[in-house]
């Protein structure tokens, strides 16, 4: 009876540990993934630098406005198209609008409203040839995570960047 019991004991506890043991959990630790992405930083006081020049090519649009009789087309993380949508057949882009690091707008009663990195800005547009930033709200919006989506690499993380910078665009590594 004691051996019908010992097999038993065997088969139910001691096999099943041994298998256990068997599997190797001490495997070596994985290095993290990091983003391929390399942040481009600027200082704080060239988000202060709005400004209205001449038409610029369209490289990397983004959103679509349109206030009165003007289309805005955002060039992503540059600024806005302005183009004269007068007359819809023969629209003129008449300029540039440089806002660095934006990439939304609304606009109401002739103020732009966008985001300046991670500051909202509002813009007196009534003559868009002369701009003026009439407010700006500090750290309102995250600042830009990478295009892949994975973390930043610890040289790249935001409390190790130079004092007083934000991130204002991504470039591939």
């Amino acid at each position: 009876m004691w051996r019908k019991n010992l097999f038993l004991y065997v088969r139910v506890v001691v096999i099943p540990l041994i298998f256990i043991q068997c599997n190797d959990y001490s495997l070596p630790p994985r290095s993290p993934s990091y983003s391929s992405y390399q942040p481009i930083l600027t200082d704080r006081t060239s988000l202060d630098k709005i400004a209205f020049t001449k038409p610029e090519k369209v490289i990397n649009a983004g959103k679509v406005y349109v206030y009165n009789n003007y289309v805005l087309l955002n060039e992503v993380d540059k600024g806005f198209h302005i183009i004269d949508n007068t007359d819809p057949v023969i629209p003129v882009n008449i300029g540039f609008l440089s806002v660095i690091a934006s990439h939304d707008a609304v606009i109401r009663q002739n103020v732009l409203y966008c985001d300046n990195a991670t500051d909202l800005i509002s813009i007196d547009v009534t003559d868009f040839a002369k701009p003026k930033v009439v407010g700006r709200i500090k750290n309102v919006f995250p600042e830009q995570t990478p295009p892949d989506g994975l973390p930043l690499s610890p040289e790249n993380v935001p409390y190790n960047k130079p004092a007083n910078t934000v991130i204002i665009s991504w470039r591939k590594r």
